[in-house]
């Protein structure tokens, strides 16, 4: 169940505010290259976003899941987490001494920004988040708190 704070001081049904659904995977950092959505599945695209991080920048669970991935993809360093809502936080280059299948927990470190990339050199994490179908996701959406409003609705005669 989220965590619901309201946003008004009152409890007069004004909107609500939640928790965001995920937390930047990096500490005091910002996003250095947004989310650019292929036009097609196959097209070029930045499927992620890059966030500021030096080579042994502690890397925090964005939320709660389990090692799917740890090891090296085309070169490349990756961990992957398996999100409880189904999805999936890719990282790279992404350093770990957790397994596959290990617990992680929201806002706890998992890793370390470090290893080989052909993405982000000694300056950036590469973080892409994908659906149960295999969507990519701006990553920079689900970082942000929602707000809950209710509406009425009209009964027809």
């Amino acid at each position: 169940m989220s965590d619901i704070r309201n946003s008004n001081a009152s409890n007069s049904g004004a909107a609500r505010q939640c928790r965001a659904r995920m937390v930047l995977p990096v500490a005091d950092a910002h996003i250095s290259k947004a989310f650019d959505r292929p036009s097609m599945r196959w097209a070029t695209g930045h499927r992620g976003v890059d966030i500021t991080a030096g080579t042994g920048t502690a890397l925090i669970a964005p939320d709660d899941g389990v090692i799917a991935f740890n090891g090296t993809v085309a070169g490349k360093d990756v961990i992957s987490i398996k999100h409880a809502d189904g999805l999936t936080s890719t990282f790279e280059p992404a350093h770990s001494d957790l397994e596959t299948g290990d617990p992680v927990f929201r806002g706890q470190p998992f890793g370390v920004a470090d290893g080989l990339s052909d993405h982000c050199l000694d300056f950036c994490v590469h973080w892409g988040v994908m659906d149960a179908s295999d969507d990519y996701l701006d990553p920079s959406t689900l970082i942000l708190p929602r707000t809950i409003a209710l509406k009425p609705v009209q009964v027809g005669d």
